[in-house]
This record gives C-alpha cells, sequence and structure tokens, in this order.
C-alpha cells in the first residue's frame, strides 16, 4: 500500500514514519519466529517525535540497506547450498524417477487434446532405450539446469535488483476486486454417512485378522473354520484333469496350514521402501530444512522384506455352475488353471508370486475352504425351494429321506463352522488389501445340461458382493510384486477393469437386479456389503486414481460415484486423482456431490495432470466453503492448465480464506503467468496474518514481474524461509523455455492419465 494512503488513512505520522515502521516490521521478521513473537512492532507500539523525519529518515534508510543485505547475503547462500545439494539429489533420482526425455518428446509432439501415451512410447522404458536417453537428453539437461540455477539465484531474484524493480515498475501494486463466489450449495442433499468403527476398519489392512481367521480369535471364529489350499498342488490338480472335491473329500496334503503360510510370507524378498520415501518425501515438502533433506536423500537406499506387505493369500471368485456342486466335470477349474499360467509373458500367477519371494500362495475356494454337502446325495427336485422347505409330512417319504440324507452330509458342528465363515470372514477374503483376489468372469466353453446362459457373473449376487468387495480400497499397483491385487482372467495383461468404490446405497440397487439361488442370501449380502464398505471406506488412510478417467454419466466410473465414495471416508489423509481427464464439468460435478463437512482427516489432495480451468478451480476451491478437508494441508495442481484465469480464481479463495489457513498449494507447469502470479501475491497479502497458506509457482511463465510480487508477499506473510527460494523458480529466461516448459507439462500430463506419472 502507498505510504500516502495509509498517512490519509490513519491520521497520524508522516510517510517517513511509516517508511521506518514498515522496516522496522520487516527487520523484526528477519530475526526469526523468537523475534517475530517477542517484538511485535505496531503503528501503537513504535510512537516516534512528532519533528523527527529528519532525525529518522536516515535511520529507515539505513535500515532498510541493512535488511535488503541481509536478504541478499541469504539469497545467496540458499543459491550455493541449492547448487551443493542439487547434483547429489539429481544424481541419485535421474536413474530412479526422473528421466525426463520421453516426457519432453511426448510433450513436442502432442497437443493440449491428446489423451494417454502411445503404446510405443511405453517401451522407451526398457533398459537398452533408457541408457542413451540418460546419457545424451537427460545428462545435457541437468549440466544446462545447474548454471540457470546458479543465474536465476544470484542475479535474477537477488533482493537487490527485485526493490529497483519494484520502485521503477511498482510491480507488486495491482488493482485488484474480489469476485463473487458462486454459490456452491445449491441442490446438494446432505445424505447420513456411516460411521465406522476403527478397530473393524484395521482388520481389512493388517495381517492379524487374516491369521485370526485360520488360527481362531477365542470368540466369533474357532481353529479350522477356513482352511486354504495350496496354489502349487491345485494346479498339478488341474494338470491331471481331475476334478476339485469338496473339503471334506481333500487330502492333508492339498492345504497350507497357517505356520506354513506364515514362514512363506517371511520369505519374501526385500525391496525399495516405497512407503518410507513417500514419508520423507511429504516431510521434506512441508518442512523444508537440511535435516528433512538429509533424510529425504537417506530414504532412496532403504530396503525391507515385503515393501508392498502382502500375503500370500489368494481369493478365487466364480460363479456356480450347478446348485450342488460348482464344477462337476472340472471345466471351470481348467480354465482357471489355464489363464493363471498365461499370465504375466508366461511367467504365470505362481511365477510371479515366486519373483516376489513367495514360493507358494494359500487359495480361499469357498468350495474347498469351507465345509460342504455331499452333492452325490442331491436330488433335481431340491431345486425347487419353496419345496425344499416344507416339512416332512408335506413330502413324500421318498422325498423326506434324501433331504434328511443331504442335510446329514454335512455334520452339525460342520455346519455352525460353515455358518461363522459366512458370517465373520467373508468379507475378509475378498476386501483385504494384502489379499489377491481373482476374478473369473468368463464361463467355460462347455455348460451342463439345463444350464441358464443368461446366469453370467455380472448377473450373480455373490459375485457381485466378491467383485465390489475387491474394489473398495485395494492398491491400482504394486511397487515391488509383479502381479496385480485383482486379476480378471479376461483381461491379458493380468490386471482388471478398474471402477470406483461401490456404495451400500449402489450395492442395494445392484443386488436388486441379480439372482441369488438362494433367495434368502440376498439380505444377508447386503448387510455383509454394507458392514464391509462402512468399515473399509470409514477407515482407509490412502485412496489413489492416477489414470483412471472419470467420465460423466458411466456407471462405474462417474465424478458423482467418486463424491458418493469419499462421503465415507472419514479418515482418508491422501487423495490421488491424477490424470482423471477431469474437465471443468467434471470438477463441478465432483464438488457438487461431496457432502459438507466430509473428509475431515484429508491431508494432502492431488489433482495433478487434470484438464480444468478457472472453472473447475472455483468449484474445487468452493467445496472448502462448506466446511470440507479443513485440515487439508497440502494441495497439488502440478500440469493443470490453468493459466491466469485460474490462479485469479485461486487468489480470490485465497483472500477470502475459503481454503484451509494451513494449506500449501502448487500450481507448477500451470501455464501461469504474470499476471496470475501478482494476483495471488495481492490476495496472500490481503488475506492478513490467520492466513498461514504457502504457493508454490515454479515451472511456469511469470517474469521478474510476477516472481517479485510473489516473493515479497511470502516474505511477508511467513518470514525468510528455504522453500520461498523454490517457490517462483522458473527457469524460463532462455529462448524458447517458455514453449519447453509447456511441452514439459503436456507430458507431464499425458504421463498421469496413462496410469503412471513418469515414464520410468
Amino acid at each position: 500500500e502507498r505510504p500516502g494512503n495509509r498517512y490519509a488513512r490513519e491520521g497520524r505520522g508522516t510517510c517517513a514514519e511509516l517508511a521506518l515502521r514498515d522496516a522496522a516490521r520487516a527487520w523484526a521478521c528477519t530475526q526469526g519466529p523468537r523475534a517475530s513473537k517477542s517484538k511485535q512492532l505496531g503503528s501503537s507500539q513504535l510512537s516516534l517525535p512528532e519533528n523527527s523525519v529528519l532525525i529518522y529518515a536516515p535511520a529507515a534508510f539505513g535500515l532498510t540497506v541493512c535488511m535488503t543485505a541481509t536478504r541478499l547475503l541469504r539469497s545467496c547462500v540458499e543459491t550455493l547450498v541449492g547448487i551443493v545439494l542439487l547434483p547429489a539429489l539429481l544424481l541419485i533420482m535421474f536413474p530412479f524417477h526422473l528421466v525426463v526425455s520421453p516426457l519432453i518428446a511426448l510433450g513436442l509432439c502432442s497437443s493440449d487434446a491428446a489423451v494417454g501415451v502411445p503404446p510405443a512410447l511405453l517401451a522407451w522404458r526398457r533398459l537398452p532405450y533408457l541408457i542413451p536417453m540418460v546419457l545424451f537428453v537427460d545428462l545435457p539437461i541437468a549440466i544446462l539446469f545447474f548454471p540457470t540455477h546458479l543465474i536465476e539465484g544470484l542475479f535474477l531474484r537477488n533482493p537487490l535488483i527485485l526493490a529497483v524493480y519494484n520502485l521503477c515498475r511498482r510491480a507488486s501494486q495491482l488493482p485488484y476486486h474480489v469476485p463473487t463466489l458462486p454459490d456452491t450449495e445449491s441442490g446438494l442433499h446432505a445424505r447420513e454417512r456411516s460411521r465406522a468403527n476403527t478397530n473393524d476398519g484395521a482388520r481389512y489392512r493388517g495381517h492379524d485378522s487374516i491369521w485370526a481367521a485360520l488360527e481362531g480369535d477365542g470368540d466369533k471364529v474357532r481353529p479350522g473354520d477356513v482352511r486354504l489350499i495350496s496354489l502349487n498342488w491345485l494346479m498339478a490338480l488341474a494338470e491331471r484333469g481331475d476334478v476339485l472335491p469338496r473339503r471334506q473329500d481333500l487330502p492333508e496334503e492339498a492345504f497350507l496350514s497357517s505356520a506354513q503360510l506364515r514362514r512363506i510370507e517371511q520369505g519374501a524378498r526385500r525391496g525399495f521402501d516405497l512407503a518410507g520415501f513417500a514419508e520423507a518425501l511429504q516431510r521434506f515438502g512441508k518442512e523444508p530444512s537440511p535435516s528433512s533433506f538429509l533424510g529425504f536423500i537417506a530414504s532412496f537406499f532403504g530396503r525391507k522384506r515385503n515393501p508392498d506387505r502382502l500375503l500370500p493369500v489368494i481369493s478365487v471368485s466364480y460363479c456356480w455352475l450347478e446348485a450342488a456342486h460348482p464344477d462337476r466335470e472340472g471345466r471351470q477349474l481348467q480354465l482357471l488353471s489355464r489363464k493363471l499360467r498365461g499370465l504375466y509373458g508366461g511367467r504365470g500367477l505362481l511365477g510371479a508370486c515366486r519373483e516376489y519371494g513367495f514360493s507358494d500362495m494359500g487359495v480361499f475356494l469357498d468350495w474347498s475352504s469351507g465345509y460342504q454337502k455331499d452333492p452325490a446325495l442331491w436330488r433335481g427336485w431340491m431345486a425347487d425351494q419353496a419345496l425344499y422347505a416344507k416339512s416332512d409330512g408335506a413330502l413324500s417319504e421318498q422325498q423326506a429321506a434324501d433331504r434328511r440324507a443331504y442335510e446329514a452330509s454335512r455334520t452339525a458342528e460342520q455346519k455352525a463352522a460353515f455358518d461363522r465363515m459366512l458370517s465373520n470372514t467373508m468379507d475378509l477374503w475378498y476386501a483385504h488389501s494384502a489379499i489377491t483376489v481373482v476374478l473369473l468372469t468368463q464361463l467355460p466353453d462347455e455348460l451342463p445340461a439345463g444350464f441358464d446362459p443368461s446366469r453370467t457373473y455380472d448377473s450373480r449376487g455373490w459375485t457381485t458382493f466378491e467383485r465390489c468387495s475387491a474394489e473398495l480400497a485395494k492398491l491400482s499397483s504394486l511397487q515391488s510384486a509383479r502381479w496385480s491385487l485383482v486379476i480378471d482372467v479376461s483381461d491379458e495383461g493380468g490386471g482388471a477393469e478398474r471402477r470406483l468404490p461401490t456404495t451400500p446405497q449402489r450395492m442395494a440397487k445392484l443386488l436388486a437386479g441379480c439372482r441369488f439361488t438362494n433367495g434368502a442370501d440376498s439380505s444377508l449380502v447386503l448387510q455383509l456389503y454394507a458392514k464391509t464398505a462402512a468399515a473399509v471406506l470409514g477407515t482407509v488412510r490412502e485412496l489413489s486414481y492416477v489414470g483412471l478417467p472419470l467420465v460423466r454419466g458411466d456407471e462405474w466410473t462417474s465424478p458423482t460415484r467418486l463424491a458418493e465414495a469419499l462421503n465415507y471416508c472419514e479418515r482418508l489423509q491422501e487423495l490421488a486423482v491424477c490424470g482423471a481427464r477431469l474437465d471443468d464439468e467434471g470438477a463441478r460435478e465432483l464438488a457438487a456431490g461431496i457432502d459438507h463437512g466430509a473428509l475431515p482427516e484429508l491431508d494432502i489432495l492431488s489433482l495433478n495432470g487434470s484438464r480444468f480451468g478457472a472453472r473447475g478451480v472455483a468449484a474445487v476451491c468452493s467445496v472448502f466453503e462448506r466446511g470440507v478437508a479443513r485440515r487439508l494441508t497440502l494441495l497439488t495442481l502440478m500440469g493443470t492448465p490453468i493459466g491466469d484465469e485460474g490462479a485469479a480464481a485461486l487468489a480470490s479463495a485465497l483472500e477470502t480464506r475459503a481454503l484451509p489457513p494451513k494449506l500449501a498449494l502448487s500450481v507448477s507447469f500451470c501455464d501461469v503467468g504474470d499476471t496470475g502470479a501478482k494476483a495471488i501475491a495481492a490476495a496472500l497479502r490481503r488475506a492478513g496474518p490467520g492466513s498461514r497458506c504457502r504457493v508454490f509457482c515454479y515451472w511456469n511463465r511469470i517474469g521478474l514481474a510476477g516472481r517479485s510480487a510473489l516473493l515479497g508477499a511470502l516474505e511477508a506473510q511467513h518470514g525468510p524461509a528455504f522453500d520461498h527460494l523454490l517457490a517462483g523458480t522458473q527457469h524460463t529466461w532462455l529462448p524458447g523455455s517458455a514453449a519447453f516448459v509447456r511441452a514439459m507439462a503436456r507430458g507431464l500430463r499425458s504421463a498421469s492419465e496413462s496410469g503412471t506419472f513418469l515414464p520410468t
């Protein structure tokens, strides 16, 4: 604000006195947080004699020069430290993650309308292509990066030049009017969210719940209620062409005990600790310091056994071909075996598991894992459920005898064990985050006589429950293991079509159109799924939908469906919706579906690689006005082309304090220019001391004016900080560099849309 305006407004003190007060406040900020708290200098605290202009004006000038010299020294030190540390950082990261050649090529050869990565580009990730790319493209770029970083840090961003530029051009003086925010609350219908118990949710993530399901928990589950079959034994059985018997008729060598499974789990190989790396990266991003930087570097060398925290357990979801026997001729077993052997380039699922260190896998199949009735005693008339439920007096003597024999083929204790499996562990085998689920969605070519071909996998109640349970919160990709946690045998790539989580309300509609062999199972399945979904979604900590397109109107992947699922996520801390092809209308649909006060513990929200602009930004910011994610500390829009208009929408939210109070906002590679940067800077200044938001705008097309305004606003709001070194770094002062940055942004967005943020 101009001193003359403040003189007229405050009605006391001269322009020189106000300048001295400003210099004193700035000097207090340079002394660190302790001095800032103990030396709060304001107009009322810093009183000057009425006729002291000639006495204090030189002091004000000297203090300002001293402050500028301090900033200059700090800027030089930060730049030199960066020059020393960045080579070490890049030498470590380039071989693993930062090979940018494919991104540059993709960005230069495609347009903003292009979606995803061409299949030919994926071949560049192989080592023979990777080595020449690093030597002839990435290393020269890195070598060029260092001098540009040095020049920009020491000259283009040093405080003396910025101060002179401010005096000459008044770069940070930007007339700014707060636009009227759209009313986004109309049309919203609050839905009652299910409150999940934390302990219930933990059973779907921790390994102890699976061991308790096998060994007994001393309460609802007893030892032996469920047994798992050896995958090695099962594949050998299929190779011989035999039929899988029910559990009571299986030999003991067909099973894997919990002790054997524990030893198999302990044999998993060591791998890169991705969770530790992510934690160190977040710590460095939130609190940049030498110690957090060293911790980030050390995390590259972290190794641990079973890095993906998997269990050596597979659950198979399949259709029963007959009411009494799921696969009387063994054709489904043959189909399953053939599909599993052909996965992953001929290695098969078992081969991929062995590469991870699992010598065998325990398989859950309801037919052989739980006690079943003898199919040889089944009679055709028993398919009539109404007739089967009648009393002995209403049946013929032969029918009554047949029914008694069929029921007696499973003892009372075995039936009780089966019921305990159904009620207390059935949800675990499909919804647990560490268990692999195989979906046998295909039917054999030859089907039993009288089989109804309309009873497909998707039309059945139990298979619908099993698949939707598996889709609640499993990771879509693993870091070390070379297989997917959800495998559809109809997918030649060994994965499955990704779908968003199904809420209990949507499940009720799905089950209404499904068929059950036993009609009484419908209410049981719905009740079981409601409990499972509330526990899993209500306690999940991380959700990632990188590369999953959000298509408006789609039954399984619409923004509305995602919003409905997020309303259950009361413990969610990290959400990544990157490369989702989310446009302005999609962002508005997603925002409109989120309830008031939803996501109370969300800490990090990543919308990188989206396609929305200013209207989408306004829609995203509008949810925070309704009390959504009030604990959010990091919002990233990297690679989203919001431009200056989108930056102005962010500025509006910053100025009105619609955003969470301690938010760090990343708008890197977002095509923001001087106008957008100055709007954000003005908003940061106007937000006042109650707002502690930080903004990172590196790798845009911001010029000296915008960088000056942004740096001044950040230091006025937060005082000197190491991360301000990165906040406005652009590297766009060389000829053609702005186009290069736009190409990089397009490449990053396309890579995100392909499901992998970086091609390597």
